[in-house]
């Protein structure tokens, strides 16, 4: 049975893990204890040496979903991961980045030879890890992922604290993925040769301006909607983090992913992934 190796063994290997246990043999590394793997390691990838050479002590696929560190625009992490493992071993890397590297292109189509202008540090670090993934002489797919939701991960304290939306008529838009879909594509990438050393943007296939997002969930939900304001009074209100997304806007172009994998998302419309995520 093939070994895979998680890396970063957090909310997305869940789905690996649950439709995909009989196929593969995981190996789960965190910081947290896991018990969703054939084999878990509890450890901190980006301190430990001697562990990590432990743990790789057989060939296999490595999905690699660890955060970068939460300061500077270099991906320590993933430096010391590389450095302290037998990269003869790895037989290929599924890199989750995300697109967010791609900067602000104020809700114009981007494809994955668009300029990288990563205007966040957080952004800045996943355009020095893709760099490094792909400098690292092991085969690679570097997946561009947008926002992804599922269950219990929809943006329901939001919600319940009744923040103000931006107004729907100058929203810009946002990419979205599900959960299940994504680890889906993740699945399939491992063995897959057409994404042998390649960048491939992923989404749902279907652009949606933040609010409406927002709206299907209060729909769902069968809640009374919140204020709507600009993006002056959203830039006072938000946190810095929700900041930074309601100021960029780019349209992912998923041709390739489409093109690769025909009729992969089960989730093309958000009202069904968001009813799925509820139940």
């Amino acid at each position: 049975m093939n070994k895979v190796y998680l890396i970063g063994n957090g909310y997305v290997c869940n789905f690996i893990t649950d439709k995909h246990s009989d196929d593969f043999e995981f190996v789960g590394v965190c910081r947290s204890k896991k018990n969703n793997c054939k084999i878990n390691h509890c450890l901190d990838i980006s301190t430990c040496t001697n562990q990590l050479k432990e743990v790789f002590q057989e060939e296999g696929s490595v999905v690699y979903l660890a955060a970068p560190p939460p300061t500077g625009v270099k991906d320590l992490t993933l430096n010391h991961f590389l450095s302290h493992i037998d990269k003869t071993k790895i037989n290929k890397i599924i890199y989750i980045s995300t697109s967010g590297v791609y900067g602000d292109k104020k809700d114009r189509l981007v494809n994955e030879k668009s300029e990288l202008v990563p205007l966040t540090d957080r952004a800045k670090r996943r355009v020095d890890a893709e760099g490094q993934i792909i400098k690292s002489d092991i085969k690679y797919t570097i997946l561009r992922v947008p926002g992804i939701y599922g269950k219990s991960r929809l943006p329901l304290k939001r919600i319940a604290d009744n923040l103000p939306l931006i107004k729907k008529d100058i929203c810009k838009h946002t990419n979205l993925i599900n959960a299940k879909d994504l680890s889906k594509i993740i699945v399939q990438c491992l063995a897959n040769e057409l994404t042998e050393n390649i960048v491939m943007n992923v989404s749902d296939g279907t652009p949606i301006k933040t609010t409406e997002y927002y709206l299907h969930i209060y729909d769902a939900l069968k809640l009374e909607y919140p204020n709507f304001i600009d993006y002056e009074e959203a830039n006072k209100i938000y946190d810095d983090k929700r900041k930074s997304f309601i100021n960029e806007s780019r349209i992912l172009d998923v041709s390739l992913m489409n093109k690769v994998f025909p009729n992969i998302i089960d989730f093309k419309d958000i009202k069904d992934g968001i009813k799925d995520s509820l139940d």
